[in-house]
């Protein structure tokens, strides 16, 4: 079943694509909203439960575009416009796809059909929940759950975990690679990538990590903000 959520400040719009997700099979309506800062709120706590959103370009206040270029990290995406002159743009993000209004049944078909081909794809490459580190020519297995934080040191990554920690062979950015499907890892600083799991509390400067205080770098202080819920 692939989760959808509506964005679009035209009702009209708003109501027909509601209609199409509510009566396709394998779609499950999750909220539509009549605003994109509505929205980005909610996509911003809700990141790992939305596989789809459908997408207005014009609206007030926050653009379509505008909400795609700041959240880059958006569940795949299909847009809606009234106008063709968007579509060029509209596809340097990478959309799924691009619906004109008025939107007919077939088109609305032809688009979700890429949506289903790229859920069926994700359910068969499902990331692991663990990795392997060497240490002294052993593979030791350690599920992701249970690391703390990572912490650079020159050409090597120290792996930190409860009364342990492994020196591994790997700088930071392929770390960070390697880590992007999984939600629970930010960095915070040049020298650490944390688990927000084990994420105390923090202020400006420091975050509390297992007890452990921890820098947090002037560039990473707002995507750490974006990534988590705070009222």
């Amino acid at each position: 079943m692939i989760n959808c959520i509506v964005i679009d400040d035209d009702p009209i719009a708003l109501n027909l694509v509601k209609h199409f997700v509510t009566n396709t099979d394998g779609l499950n309506l999750l909220q539509v909203f009549g605003s994109a800062i509505e929205a980005a709120n909610y996509v911003r706590q809700n990141q790992g439960n939305i596989d789809l959103v459908f997408l207005d370009i014009e609206m007030p206040e926050m653009s379509g575009l505008q909400l795609l270029e700041s959240y880059r990290d958006l569940p795949p995406v299909i847009l809606i416009s009234s106008k063709e002159k968007y579509a060029l743009k509209a596809f340097e993000y990478k959309v799924l796809h691009y619906l004109l209004k008025p939107i007919e049944y077939s088109g609305f078909l032809k688009a979700i059909e890429r949506a289903f081909q790229l859920y069926e794809g994700d359910k068969l490459q499902q990331p692991l929940d663990y990795l392997f580190v060497k240490e002294n020519g052993v593979l030791n297995r350690l599920h992701y759950k249970d690391i703390y934080y990572f912490e650079a040191l020159g050409d090597y990554v120290k792996v930190h975990v409860k009364d342990k920690a492994y020196v591994v062979n790997s700088s930071m950015k392929s770390l960070e690679d390697k880590l992007k499907a999984n939600q629970h890892f930010v960095r915070i600083h040049r020298s650490y990538v944390i688990n927000l799991n084990y994420l105390e509390n923090f202020d400006s400067e420091t975050a509390i990590v297992s007890r452990k205080p921890i820098a947090i770098g002037n560039k990473y202080r707002t995507g750490l903000q974006n990534r988590l819920t705070i009222i």
